[in-house]
């Protein structure tokens, strides 16, 4: 991927566009998948149904610029996504630490 405006380094690079976890994204989760502790979040994450990954997929995408990508796509080609999206969480969470 080359560097560019959206780019920052630990974005995960997907076909459709680069993913980022931000603390907006975190708190669009929590909320959109009934999430009140993070407890409970990683249990959504552990259990996504195609319409929650899909907001997963929206909530990485959007500081990116990206979400609307996921409008065009059918649920197969959403769960492709996941393993790519929990990269990005990982990522994200290690180099906060």
């Amino acid at each position: 991927m080359t560097g560019g405006a959206d780019y920052r380094c630990g974005d995960v690079q997907t076909i459709l566009g680069p993913m980022r976890l931000t603390v907006g994204a975190l708190a669009e989760l929590a909320e959109r998948l009934d999430a009140p502790s993070p407890s409970d979040l990683a249990e959504r994450m552990r259990t996504l149904t195609p319409q929650a990954s899909r907001i997963l997929q929206r909530a990485l995408l959007r500081p990116c610029g990206q979400q609307d990508a996921v409008n065009d796509i059918d649920d197969k080609d959403i769960a492709a996504f996941v393993p790519a999206a929990a990269t990005c969480v990982v990522t994200a969470l290690e180099r906060s630490g």
